[in-house]
């Protein structure tokens, strides 16, 4: 039920996307809606093979995870004035080669929480770097409107509250082996 849940609520932010995205035609909302496809399609594949007993679901939130962090990535850096490209691009190898590390060598076909944790860890920090940029620069007065904002904001509280889920996942899954 909570998988269903989950992949419904995708889908309609992505149909939110698509209609903002036909009333004001702006790179962030194509972003986020092509993140809440990305996760779509990943939750009706994982929940396909699981099924289907073809593969272990856990290869495809892997896939997912090394998938979706670039456009993340390109969200804060286009957001923030394209400034600190090296930064950027740095850290987006780091973590793409980590998460491919991991899932190759390290916990393979078991839930990958180190890749996880390391996204929350480096999302939190996009976060907090976004909302400095906003008070340094304040391109608007009104906050509110700034779609980014609100994104900035969903990020923050979802990544705040799941790195500790994530780390006594990791912690679980190594006590319990």
């Amino acid at each position: 039920l909570i998988l269903h849940t989950q992949t419904s609520l995708f889908g309609l932010g992505f149909l939110l996307a698509l209609i903002q995205m036909k009333k004001r035609p702006v790179l962030i909302i194509k972003l986020v809606g092509a993140l809440f496809l990305l996760s779509f399609v990943a939750n009706i594949v994982q929940k396909a093979l699981w099924d289907w007993g073809l593969l272990n679901p856990n290869y495809v939130g892997s896939l997912f995870y090394i998938l979706i962090f670039p456009f993340i990535s390109w969200i804060y850096f286009h957001e923030t004035g394209r400034s600190n490209k090296r930064v950027f691009i740095v850290v987006c190898l780091i973590y793409e080669i980590f998460a491919i590390a991991n899932v190759l060598f390290i916990q393979r076909s078991a839930i990958n929480s180190y890749t996880s944790i390391l996204l929350a860890v480096i999302i939190i920090v996009y976060a907090l770097f976004y909302f400095y940029w906003l008070i340094k620069e304040l391109p608007t007065t009104q906050l509110q409107r700034l779609p980014m904002f609100w994104v900035n904001a969903g990020f923050m509280i979802y990544y705040s509250g799941n790195f500790f889920l994530f780390v006594f996942t990791a912690y679980l899954v190594n006590v319990l082996n």
